[in-house]
């Protein structure tokens, strides 16, 4: 049973070869039967960060996740996703006056992909059991390449009103209900070279959604001699959140982007 497991999901082996070459440092080196572990039943793939062991943790981390989905014949879908509440909670930082550097860099690198990407906004239900496969239903759908401040405003209206309806749902009945946000959703057809350019549109995006902080990174680092991090190895005393990279790989602020360029 657990080989014949494994010979469908090798089908990923090639496709994550192509996601190592161009996204280099920011996705693990990963063996054949270490690619296979994090190949859902569901037939997707979650691309981890160094350190997490298999699907399941890099599932539950509050941070947004890379995929990869070869369940339709002859597609390769792939996308950003704020798949877990946490994530999409840490992801409305993005609309506060804090990060508009990053905000303004993000909708940046979104505006140069083609009218083939979409920003989605799905409720995300499980009606019978919480470790059933959810059914997901659009709610917001925008080109990622018209997306704005304004948009990003409304993605989180519809969160809202998501997260009302779910807080309305009788406690003791089993139905869960949770916004996931699509960031940027895309597909293509199963061939190397085109595949390789559209990973070379989303990596600058993939690397901005580090960089979004929350309101306490940014108190911390609002008065740091190396805000910047140009002069991060002179001053011992900087008190940045980011002190010490690379030891703790999920730091959420602008060092870690430019600890990897």
């Amino acid at each position: 049973m657990g080989e014949r497991q494994s010979n469908w999901k090798s089908k990923y082996t090639p496709w994550y070869r192509i996601l190592e070459q161009v996204f280099e440092s920011r996705v693990p080196r990963l063996s054949d039967n270490e690619i296979i572990r994090f190949v859902s039943e569901r037939d997707w793939m979650i691309v981890p960060l160094s350190g997490e062991s298999d699907k399941e943790k890099a599932k539950l981390a509050p941070r947004p996740n890379l995929y990869l989905d070869l369940s339709q014949k002859g597609w390769i879908r792939f996308g950003i996703v704020y798949e877990k509440l946490e994530s999409v909670q840490n992801l409305r930082n993005i609309v506060l006056p804090h990060n508009e550097r990053e905000r303004s860099d993000l909708l940046e690198k979104l505006t140069t992909l083609d009218d083939t990407y979409f920003t989605t906004v799905e409720r995300k239900t499980k009606r019978n059991h919480p470790l059933e496969a959810p059914d997901y239903e659009t709610a917001f759908e925008q080109k990622s390449n018209e997306m704005n401040y304004e948009q990003f405003v409304k993605i989180f209206k519809v969160v809202d009103k998501i997260l009302n309806e779910r807080e309305l749902l009788d406690a003791s009945r089993k139905y869960q209900l949770a916004p996931t946000i699509n960031l940027v959703y895309g597909r293509n057809k199963q061939e190397e070279g085109a595949f390789k350019e559209a990973l070379k549109k989303i990596k600058p995006i993939y690397d901005k959604t580090v960089t979004v902080r929350t309101k306490e990174e940014f108190d911390i680092c609002n008065g740091c001699l190396c805000f910047t991090c140009e002069e991060k190895d002179e001053h011992e005393d900087c008190r940045c959140p980011c002190l010490g990279f690379p030891k703790d790989p999920n730091i959420t602020t602008i060092c870690y982007i430019r600890q990897n360029v």
